[in-house]
Formats: C-alpha cells, structure tokens, sequence
C-alpha cells in the first residue's frame, strides 16, 4: 500500500518552535517549503495541513496541533475523514536514541517513553512508519526527560540537523516511490558528516 499521509508531532506555540521535540514539525515545514506547499489550520481534526506533491507523488502533509501527548487522536480524525488507513501513514518525530543529525526508519516497536509516539499507537496501532529524528540523549542521567525534549536544540545539534535535511527528505523521497526496504538501506547506513 503506498503511503499518502506524511504526518510530524510537535507542539503548537512559537515558544516550541526550535524545541527537540519539535524536530519532526522542523522536518515537515523543509520538505513543505520544497514542495511549495501551503498549510491550512483544519478544526474538525484539529490540525494543520497541506496538500503536496513530494518526489512525484500525491501526499497529504499533516501536523496535528493538540499538544504532543494527543497526536494521535488528531491523526486518527485526520485519517478518518480521509478514508485513509495507518499502514499509509509516516509518522515523523525526535528520538533520543539517535545523534543529532541522524534519522531512522522503521515500522512498529514501543513508543520508548515518547508521549505521542504513545498516543499515536493507542489511536492507530503500530501498522505506521516512523521517522525517527536523532535529538541525542539526556544531558546527565539525573535530567527530567521532559525538560531535555522541550529545551531548544543547541546551536551545533541544530546545525548538524539542518545539514542533514536534504538527505532526511531524500530518503523520504525514496520511502514513498520503493517503498520501505529501500529507504532504509539509504537511511539507516547513513551517519553524519564529520
């Protein structure tokens, strides 16, 4: 089944905007702005969305924006009104797994402690694709989880991101015209530049 949702989690308010855990919306915005897409505000979800052709296929972009442990009651409206079902859905979001400046696919798996990646599968199951941003661990081991994911990116991690976005959307680009398999031998061999 090809994908045809492109779904970030992130949370609304511009004092989240260069939030770690916003990667995913800083993602999406990239890969928008490429594709010359626009966004609109949809209250019946709630969400934002747009409409874009993205390497040569038809996809529905969409940020929800509940606040990020509600993600997927949002996309599940999203998906309900469009007759679409979560098999199409890549869901893009941080992950403290992974260095900044790294990206990963995979499909299924725990929400490891990630309140919408959690919402996403109580609303959806685990049939969708996600994108997972490298935000980089915790600073020290004693750190409140909440406090690292909702502080801003440091300059050199944001830096690192923003170098690696072509390549983010690249593999993307991959994901949607062959699918899953390809995309991550393209991704997931993948490390940052020195």
């Amino acid at each position: 089944m090809p994908y045809t949702v492109l779904a970030a989690l992130g949370n609304p308010g511009r004092e989240y905007a260069h939030t770690r855990h916003n990667a995913g919306w800083m993602l999406i915005d990239a890969l928008a702005r490429q594709s010359r897409a626009g966004w609109s505000d949809e209250s019946r979800f709630p969400a934002s969305v747009a409409k874009a052709d993205f390497a040569g296929v038809p996809v529905h972009l969409v940020k929800p924006l509940t606040y990020m442990n509600e993600s997927g009651a949002a996309l599940s409206a999203f998906l309900r009104f469009r007759r679409s079902e979560p098999s199409e859905v890549v869901v893009l979001h941080d992950d403290i797994a992974f260095e900044p400046g790294q990206f990963r696919l995979s499909l299924g798996g725990s929400a490891a402690g990630h309140n919408g990646v959690a919402s996403c599968i109580a609303h959806l199951g685990e049939a969708f694709v996600r994108g997972r941003i490298g935000i980089g661990p915790k600073l020290h081991p004693g750190q409140d989880l909440a406090d690292h994911v909702l502080g801003r990116m440091p300059e050199a991690d944001l830096a690192a991101f923003t170098a690696r976005i072509p390549d983010f959307l690249q593999s993307l680009s991959v994901l949607l015209t062959r699918g899953l398999p390809a995309a991550q031998n393209l991704t997931n061999r993948k490390t940052p530049s020195p």
